[in-house]
């Protein structure tokens, strides 16, 4: 299979590359440009690699098959391209199915983009689907070519760094027409400005949608959580299960947390913190998990250190070494996840839970307790602050009135505080 590369041979004849008269408009560093559109054959091009789509989904392949997608991409083109597709496919089979069909019915609508060395950055989906098509219909002139501009990158004014802006536009801006899982979408936001060196301004621009370089600063730390997390479970670049486990959600919320907080604990305070939200997000059988171990764990154990490391303790003893155990293992995916389901209906993932609940049981019972104790130092708080000399000093009417008024609130304080006294002086009754 002998891959498209206008750097080698310029001859579009050569390569079967028929012109059209449709033009499609590209916009690149801020500046919009007609392109014109040709008839590609679709077995001089290749997949794109870097397609945030597919991002968990080739990480997964990588690590089971044990391969080196961009490898394969120059040795053997054609075996790089099968593995793609039917990545790209299963991502999302009906809404796939139905542009598939449409493209049979009235062809291909829009075209895409392909790099002047045959890669398609624009238009991965289309192309799969005429791959697909092609394949069905070896004798149909229709999808025998993927119709999209050619960009050539000439490194001055075209360079790779402007053509990854243009993918992450396309990708995930405001014109994305197919939903990304938040673990593909977040963490090729976050793989770009670990790897590529982008900033927050220049991700947030690009992709629009009222996204700021804060949101983006928050995607990265929850997202350096997930890595984070998949480390602790020995299964590093298995993006899948945090997204089969849903674990983004509840790790933004502990970033939000090590982010107000990390600075008033140390080294070690921050590591059994995390590891104990991360051993809760795998065993704790709870219904709204986000909202459970914010209003929870953060919100309420998290904020007394004594009953933190209480809990810590408690939960060691009951556990022991069974979570290890299970994660050291479990020799897949799927293995890892059937064991925790499993270790869920065990007693002890009962007991752990039961100890969890009881802590915040007595936490918030000790909130309601203190409410009395904590409105009077409030109150007393206020009325330290009150300063009458200057209405006293004024002996004008409107000072008059107003001290009128001072005194009939304090009247009605002290017998407010009486009232309180006397409720006070019953439990001795």
């Amino acid at each position: 299979m002998e891959i498209l590369d206008l750097n080698v041979n310029e001859n579009f004849d050569d390569w079967g590359i028929k012109r059209t008269s449709k033009q499609k408009k590209i916009i690149i560093s801020n500046e919009a440009k007609e392109y014109e559109v040709y008839e590609i054959p679709i077995d001089i091009l290749t997949y794109n690699l870097n397609n945030g789509r597919m991002f968990m989904e080739v990480k997964r392949l990588e690590n089971e098959e044990n391969k080196n997608l961009a490898d394969l991409k120059k040795t053997d083109p054609e075996n790089y391209n099968n593995e793609i597709e039917n990545i790209i496919w299963s991502t999302n089979e009906e809404r796939n199915s139905a542009t598939k069909r449409d493209i049979e019915n009235f062809g291909q609508m829009e075209p895409g983009v392909v790099l002047d060395e045959g890669t398609v950055i624009d238009g991965n989906r289309r192309f799969t689907c005429l791959r697909r098509l092609h394949r069905e219909h070896p004798d149909d002139e229709r999808f025998n070519y993927f119709l999209a501009a050619i960009i050539k990158v000439d490194g001055k004014k075209i360079t790779n760094r402007l053509l990854k802006e243009y993918e992450l536009r396309v990708q995930f801006g405001v014109d994305e027409k197919v939903p990304y899982s938040v673990i593909n979408k977040n963490m090729s936001i976050y793989k770009l400005i670990e790897e590529d060196s982008f900033d927050y301004n220049t991700i947030a621009d690009l992709l629009g949608n009222d996204m700021t370089p804060g949101k983006i600063n928050k995607i990265c730390k929850t997202c350096k959580l997930v890595e984070e997390f998949l480390e602790y479970i020995n299964k590093e670049n298995e993006y899948q299960i945090a997204e089969d486990m849903k674990v983004y959600w509840p790790l933004e919320v502990l970033s939000d947390y090590l982010s107000r907080d990390s600075k008033n604990l140390s080294a070690l305070e921050l590591e059994t913190r995390k590891h104990l939200f991360f051993d809760y997000l795998l065993t704790l059988d709870l219904s709204l998990m986000t909202q459970n171990l914010r209003d929870g764990l953060i919100k309420k154990i998290f904020k007394d250190n004594d009953e933190t490391n209480d809990l810590i303790t408690q939960h060691r003893n009951i556990v022991g070494d069974t979570v290890i155990n299970i994660i050291n293992g479990a020799q897949t995916v799927s293995e890892l996840i059937d064991a925790l389901k499993k270790y869920k209906e065990s007693q002890t993932a009962k007991d752990d839970r039961e100890n969890y609940e009881n802590k915040l049981n007595k936490l918030s019972a000790r909130n309601q307790v203190d409410i009395p104790l904590n409105e009077c130092k409030m109150a007393r708080k206020c009325l330290d602050n009150v300063n009458v000399k200057p209405l006293v000093k004024a002996a004008n009417t409107t000072a008059e009135n107003l001290l009128s008024e001072i005194e009939k609130i304090l009247s009605d304080i002290v017998n407010q505080v009486e009232n309180i006294r006397l409720e006070i002086a019953q439990k001795d009754e």
